[in-house]
């Protein structure tokens, strides 16, 4: 799946970001092998004053989109390239070498001229891109395409500022569609920030899916993903007969501990209707298999879940 990183080095303060930023002319290029057939792994980076290791952006995409570079250039050794990274918020000139699958080079930037007008032909709100915010685009890809497939997909309007937040936080064309395939139409371009930002991905939402949850909110589907709350999760906890409709109740049993193989060790040693409520006091007083079988073997016979707690909280070991 293609990817978009936009990384800033610590050093860089922050106020640097904003849109007073002055664009590069150019930079540098470094392209290796994807993992799959007719994939390329494309670097550049980029920054002020000749210094290209300000900024990093990396991107996995068709070889194709790299207009005047063929594998066979790739495959040769010390060959001398040209080409183009052509896209609609600007270009960038690239110019280099390749030996064995690798190269590297240089690139200039040229933005494109009629970005601007098209974006205000698509009813873009707001104040026009910055050239900052032009170059932003350009780089992460984000341009008429993905407006376009937000307004198909119903998404209020962005404005320029918008698309190139989006632009830095990887939210692009493949990603909007994938979101989208999975039914999830969320209505404001932040919505898509924060869930690209937590790691909220189409493989992820097509775990909930299989495990029977769909149709989320944007903040269930971000809080599900920062409690490491997945399908796999959801769909052992289902086969144990804990599904309920209330998903803070399997975050909260996934915060204090309790999954598939606590509640199969408490069924082994005796406790087999355990709610998620109890589940979750007994994994916090510490009781395990171990222990209450260590209480039964002291002959306390059966025990309920109340006394064993106890006894743990007494410092019976």
């Amino acid at each position: 799946m293609r990817f978009a990183v936009l990384l800033l080095i610590a050093f860089l303060a922050a106020p640097l970001l904003s849109a007073q930023r002055v664009v590069p002319a150019g930079g540098q290029w470094l392209i290796e092998p994807g993992e799959r057939s007719a994939i390329i792994r494309l670097t550049i980076r980029y920054g002020e004053r000749r210094s290209w290791d300000n900024w990093n952006s990396q991107d996995d995409l068709p070889l194709s989109q790299l207009v005047g570079l063929s594998a066979a250039d790739m495959r040769g050794s010390g060959v001398a390239v040209h080409f183009k990274i052509v896209r609609s918020a600007g270009t960038l000139e690239c110019e280099g070498w390749f030996d064995d699958g690798k190269g590297s080079g240089h690139f200039t930037y040229q933005p494109n001229p009629d970005f601007v007008a098209e974006l205000a032909k698509r009813g873009v709100a707001g104040p026009p891109p910055t050239a900052w915010e032009q170059f932003q685009m350009t780089v992460a890809d984000v341009g008429l395409e993905l407006v376009d497939e937000l307004a198909r997909q119903k998404y209020e309007r962005p404005t320029a500022a918008e698309l190139a937040r989006m632009a830095t936080h990887g939210v692009d064309l493949e990603y909007v569609r994938d979101i989208g395939a999975r039914g999830y139409h969320l209505k404001d371009s932040e919505s898509l920030v924060r869930m690209r930002d937590h790691g909220v991905n189409p493989e992820f939402i097509a775990s909930l899916d299989s495990a029977g949850y769909r149709n989320l909110s944007a903040e269930d589907l971000v809080r599900l993903r920062d409690h490491g709350v997945d399908g796999d999760y959801m769909a052992d906890m289902k086969e144990l007969g804990y599904a309920p409709a209330n998903l803070e109740e399997l975050v909260e049993a996934r915060d204090h501990g309790v999954d598939a193989s606590y509640i199969v060790s408490l069924k082994e040693a005796g406790f087999e209707r355990l709610s998620l409520q109890e589940l979750r006091r007994a994994r916090d007083h510490g009781v395990t298999r171990g222990f209450i079988q260590r209480v039964k073997a002291r002959g306390y016979g059966n025990p309920s879940l109340e006394e064993v707690i106890r006894l743990r909280d007494r410092g019976l070991e």
